[in-house]
């Protein structure tokens, strides 16, 4: 209570404090100033994990899953490969092993069709232009006929080598006939003595049956390149 004269801006002032006081009692009384439940801060952690579960669970977290999803595949999609690439070096590893347990077969340096069609060739030849020529039998049968048995077996040697199979048979039958005419050559050389044909024959009928001996030993002709197998690294 104000004793004394009462000035007029101490007028204005009281009448001022009445106001904000009947103004603030009417707002406690209708809860004008009452903060929205919404808008209040969460004083519990566990409420704050559960709204942010709750965000991250709804539209929000569908980009995150989205994502997590891709970097899932190509991480399968990695390990995949890895795991192939692992299993294609065992193989290697396996393979090589192999290969080196197994021992190579043995053949030739040379085969034997290379020396053998053309020798048969030319004991043919030969053979042809000495009967017709002199119209003597020992033409057909020293020259002729081992001739053409060669070529022939030439050639069948080198069609079962191309289908990988076996020539030896081929390959000992060039040989048994270059043997025979390697006697019957020397034969009629001692007999004539005449280096041309019969010398000739003798020492080219002893080259051969060397060759095909050589062949034979070595385990018989050289497999053919698709059929060899490939050099461990």
């Amino acid at each position: 209570m104000i004793k004394g004269p009462v000035s007029p801006s101490q007028s204005r002032m009281a009448v001022a404090s009445t106001q904000l006081h009947g103004a603030a009692a009417v707002a406690r009384r209708y809860g004008a100033f009452k903060i929205p439940s919404s808008c209040r801060w969460p004083h519990h952690p566990l409420a704050a994990s559960q709204k942010l579960s709750v965000s991250t669970s709804g539209a929000g977290g569908k980009p995150f899953d989205f994502g997590a999803k891709i970097a899932t595949k190509c991480a399968n999609k990695n390990i995949r490969a890895e795991e192939l690439k692992l299993r294609s070096n065992e193989a290697g590893e396996i393979v090589a092993l192999v290969e080196d347990v197994i021992p190579q077969k043995r053949s030739a340096k040379i085969h034997d069709f290379c020396f053998g069609i053309p020798f048969g060739g030319l004991l043919f030849v030969m053979g042809l232009l000495g009967y017709f020529f002199s119209r003597s039998t020992v033409s057909l049968v020293l020259g002729v006929a081992p001739g053409l048995a060669t070529l022939c077996l030439g050639i069948l040697s080198l069609k079962f080598w191309r289908s990988g199979k076996s020539s030896f048979l081929f390959i000992l039958g060039q040989a048994v006939i270059s043997v025979v005419l390697v006697w019957k050559y020397s034969h009629a050389y001692l007999l004539t003595s005449r280096i041309l044909p019969w010398g000739f024959y003798a020492s080219l009928s002893t080259a051969m049956a060397c060759f095909y001996a050589y062949v034979l030993l070595a385990g018989g002709n050289p497999p053919p390149k698709k059929l060899v197998p490939a050099p461990s690294s």
